[in-house]
């Protein structure tokens, strides 16, 4: 690519890769604004401490930074960096001898798979609203109550953004494409059965 080459985060993920080890600030920060929001939901899910999402965020970016140059599929980027956000929140809450904060659930909302919208990347603007910081709550109990096998199944599957083909997270996952709906949706009936009743449920 020429030196005068721009960069855009619509651009494909493989040419922001390109750009970023050939030492393009803007290549980097594409890849960053492209991507950002995957980080974002996978810390999200793992805790509600403001200082260890934060903290995981920028600890993921770095070893995105570290290991850049060993990205060999820069298209299974998203599942990378989800799996790495989730790895950062856990180890950053080990090393604090803390545990991931929780609350008790009260908030409104039938169904696991919607209530993965509820945590959504917010770029350090953190909500204020006590119905939806309850709903982040129920989610992120819920979720880390999951298996391990679960949790990284959805981190993959539903936490990615933009979502990743079956094909690619059949080989980020170790797992035939066919058993990943069933197990998917096993998943959510696991998560939905461990998120508080409300009115409507069955």
């Amino acid at each position: 690519m020429a030196d005068n080459q721009r960069y855009a985060a619509a651009q494909p993920l493989p040419e922001l890769v390109t750009g970023a080890l050939a030492g393009h600030q803007d290549a980097w920060d594409a890849l960053v604004a492209r991507l950002e929001r995957v980080v974002w939901k996978a810390v999200n899910m793992m805790s509600f401490d403001h200082e260890v999402r934060d903290d995981a965020f920028a600890a993921t970016w770095l070893r995105l930074a570290e290991r850049l140059h060993t990205i060999r599929e820069p298209e299974k980027l998203p599942g990378w960096l989800a799996t790495t956000a989730t790895n950062e929140v856990r180890q950053i809450v080990r090393q604090r001898g803390r545990s991931v904060p929780l609350a008790d659930p009260s908030a409104s909302g039938s169904r696991a798979a919607d209530r993965f919208d509820s945590v959504v990347g917010d770029a350090g603007d953190h909500a204020s609203s006590m119905m939806l910081d309850d709903a982040r709550r129920e989610v992120r109990d819920a979720f880390a109550q999951l298996d391990e096998g679960c949790r990284e199944l959805l981190t993959v599957l539903v936490l990615a953004d933009p979502p990743i083909p079956y094909d690619e997270a059949s080989l980020i996952l170790g797992r035939p494409v066919g058993a990943l709906g069933p197990s998917r949706r096993r998943c959510l009936e696991k998560m939905k059965g461990l998120l508080p009743a409300t009115e409507g449920d069955v």
